[in-house]
């Protein structure tokens, strides 16, 4: 199956809109599909280019962070490469919980995939939790720990928590580890920039294995006969993925997620009550 430009366009956008929002890339990228006329899904590849999209836009955004960390890797200065590693190594940590939780559970996440009715009860649970996370942070008000200050234990349970979103569609990536982030005491800057910084290498690892997938089935870019559509699907997501960032960052540090849970409670209850056919 191939991607009309139109189609890779209008996708790009949504998922550049909703993976770092806090209101689920995959129930909106999953409805998007359904109601798109003439839409044939063209293999899992196309939805690798869009995560790719996104992945390149929080790099881009977060470039000098990331450049200071892997020049730190390798610095002179001891407390410069140990808050490197330290750093590496928590989001490793993060990771790795989150691929040992989810991969088990692989199928229970492929069959929820057409589950609007699913997705709908998980969105009601994105509600709750970006509810909690603002009534927690403007208690706390601008204080918490900084990124430098993020302990074992809070990257665990936040890559415990994308595991699930990982998992039951629905539950957003970035509502989920955002809201734990505020859970365990880190400022609202800091527990929004390890969620976006924790979506480099998670991006990172479900587009390799989604590549690796596609590539033992022969599909490819250019076997799929759609390469300049799925360019521009990828160049799309990215653009409006990096809008995204910036846009949520300021949302977080005023804190006003309220808007994105209700948006969430909303889509929600649409979808448990009348999923579409």
């Amino acid at each position: 199956m191939s991607v009309t430009i139109f189609q890779a366009v209008l996708l790009g956008i949504v998922q550049g809109l909703t993976e770092f929002l806090p209101v689920s890339s995959t129930v909106h990228l999953a409805l998007a599909q359904h109601f798109l006329p003439g839409f044939s899904q063209p293999g899992i590849l196309f939805d690798v280019m869009l995560h790719v999209g996104t992945l390149v836009a929080v790099v881009i955004y977060f470039r000098e962070r990331l450049l200071a960390t892997a020049l730190g890797l390798f610095a002179s200065d001891a407390g410069a490469k140990r808050a490197a590693w330290r750093l590496v190594l928590l989001l490793g940590l993060s990771v790795a919980m989150t691929g040992a939780i989810a991969m088990p559970l692989k199928k229970l996440a492929v069959e929820g995939m057409t589950n609007f009715r699913r997705m709908g009860f998980a969105l009601l649970g994105t509600a709750i939790l970006l509810t909690i996370a603002q009534l927690v942070g403007i208690r706390r008000g601008g204080g918490g720990r900084s990124l430098d200050e993020v302990r074992p234990v809070d990257s665990a349970l936040v890559g415990l928590f994308q595991a699930f979103s990982a998992v039951l569609h629905g539950l957003s990536r970035s509502g989920n580890t955002i809201s734990v982030g505020l859970f365990t005491g880190l400022s609202r800057k800091a527990a929004a920039e390890y969620s976006f910084l924790l979506s480099i290498p998670t991006i990172l690892a479900a587009a390799a294995v989604e590549n690796l997938h596609a590539f033992r089935q022969g599909e490819t870019i250019m076997s799929a006969g759609s390469f300049p559509a799925y360019a521009t699907g990828m160049l799309v997501a990215g653009v409006v993925g990096y809008l995204a960032v910036a846009v949520l960052l300021r949302l977080i540090i005023n804190m006003k997620l309220l808007p994105f849970a209700v948006y969430c409670a909303t889509l929600g209850l649409i979808l448990v009550i009348r999923p579409p056919a």
